[in-house]
């Protein structure tokens, strides 16, 4: 941090000299701010464990742990698939959520809504989604899901939908999306839960039929499966089902803008971060970035691989520029606007990669246990730092919010490096993945062992 002193000229009375010495003395030691040198310290203080945190599973479960948007709650998949809220400076339990049937049948999606007022979840089987009042954690609403028949239960079983992914509220906080029947999306409003409209994903495939054949006989795993997301801009809506197609919407009117018509089944999608694009995932993981307005290809991002379900991750660079797709030893940098390949990272070997929160770095997570991660240029493709050997493969990476942070994650330990120097900075023996950073950058949130989670203070001092 810059000394606010050192820039005072000697004509300057003594007084106010003090003045700014102190008060720059005061600010240094109250705010955890990122280190401007290398006589500034981190320490990381336990804050509290928040108990019956449920983390993810080697087989079919994954974690959630997310700020609310002012950072004062963390939500955190709990116990018989609940979610908890905890207070995020005390640790202390404000709501714990359950799913239909008295909480028997638990939950598969959570989300705050932008303005952090309503939270969202979605129950396991039916896919009803149910608004809560975050000050007072009484349900509002529940918008209703799927019929709770025969084919309902066996998708629940057999569904690629990660759990404990997010409820789809629009940018703006007003509108969220609910899943009805196979083909069907309801939009609704926050406030009132009045149903706004409906869009018809249609299909010709029986999902029935799909999910019997994958489930008795090991065939042909086409499976129908809805998924559905806004725009960053509010302005589209895309619907995905398992077939050989994506639809854009008009958020405003329910109108169908695009309809797009692929060579393969379509299993993943998501906007481009300027809301003119639509990326497209196939079943064997080919990647493909559609124009939203015109539902024309715009090019093929990365090439399928020889395996069903095999599906590459992608992560897109927070400026919308550039898109990194990455499977095990195959790590790539692509230009999200035209599709072309920019670079291929030698030697990434990762399961996980995130952009700096300017866009110019590319972390990977190395799963060789020769480095913690990796960390690129992304302008050149090429490496910029090794951060030293845990003893073990990371699962995974996260960049503080100003990116001045590293964190990495695996078995033993979550540690947090200087993404500028590659400096250790602590380790944390307890902490386990996932990680999560409040939006100030303050407090970290982790799983741990035993059930249980752990809230982190950062500060920094010399």
């Amino acid at each position: 941090m810059r000394n606010n002193f050192a820039l005072v000229r000697p004509a300057i009375p003594f007084a106010i000299i003090l003045i700014l010495v102190v008060t720059s003395f005061f600010i240094h030691a109250q705010t955890p701010e990122s280190p401007k040198n290398a006589s500034e310290k981190l320490t990381v203080r336990q804050k509290a464990t928040p108990p019956d945190y449920k983390g993810p599973r080697r087989m079919g479960r994954r974690a959630l742990i997310t700020f609310s948007p002012d950072g004062r709650l963390v939500a955190m998949s709990g116990k018989k698939r609940s979610i908890t809220v905890w207070d995020a400076e005390t640790g202390r339990l404000k709501a714990t959520l359950l799913g239909g049937k008295a909480g028997k049948e638990g939950i598969s999606g959570f989300a705050f809504s932008p303005d952090g007022r309503i939270a969202a979840t979605r129950d396991y089987l039916d896919k009803s989604v149910r608004l809560w009042d975050v000050e007072t954690w009484q349900l509002k609403t529940t918008l209703s899901g799927r019929k709770r028949n025969l084919e309902t239960r066996l998708k629940a079983g057999t569904s690629f939908e990660e759990e404990f992914g997010p409820v789809p509220f629009s940018p703006d906080g007003r509108a969220v999306l609910s899943e009805r029947e196979d083909d069907l999306v309801a939009v609704s409003d926050v406030t009132s839960g009045q149903e706004r409209m409906t869009l018809k994903h249609d299909t010709r495939d029986s999902g029935a039929k799909d999910v019997l054949r994958a489930v008795f006989f090991y065939g042909s795993r086409h499976f129908l499966l809805l998924q559905t997301g806004f725009s960053a801009d509010g302005r589209w809506i895309f619907t995905i089902n398992g077939d050989k197609s994506a639809k854009i919407w008009d958020a405003a009117t329910g109108k169908l803008q695009s309809d797009i018509s692929n060579s393969e089944r379509i299993y993943r999608a998501n906007f481009t971060p300027d809301s003119s694009g639509l990326l497209t995932v196939e079943q064997q993981g080919g990647m493909k970035l559609w124009d939203v307005e015109t539902g024309q290809l715009r090019a093929e991002v990365a090439p399928k691989g020889h395996f069903e379900y095999l599906m590459k991750s992608y992560e897109f660079s927070k400026d919308g520029e550039r898109i990194a797709t990455f499977h095990l030893g195959d790590t790539r940098l692509w230009n999200l606007k035209t599709g072309a390949s920019l670079h291929k990272l030698l030697d990434s070997q990762t399961t996980d990669a995130t952009f700096s929160s300017d866009g110019r770095c590319l972390a990977t997570a190395s799963r060789d246990a020769k480095s913690a991660a990796r960390i690129w240029n992304v302008e050149t493709g090429e490496l910029k730092l090794t951060l030293a050997s845990t003893g073990n493969k990371s699962v995974s990476v996260i960049y503080n919010p100003d990116g001045s942070i590293l964190v990495t994650t695996n078995d033993k330990g979550v540690t947090l490096w200087d993404a500028q120097t590659g400096e250790l900075l602590a380790t944390l023996g307890e902490a386990r993945y996932p990680v999560a950073f409040s939006p100030d950058g303050r407090t970290i949130a982790t799983g741990a062992r035993q059930d249980t989670a752990i809230l982190w203070e950062l500060q920094w001092s010399r």
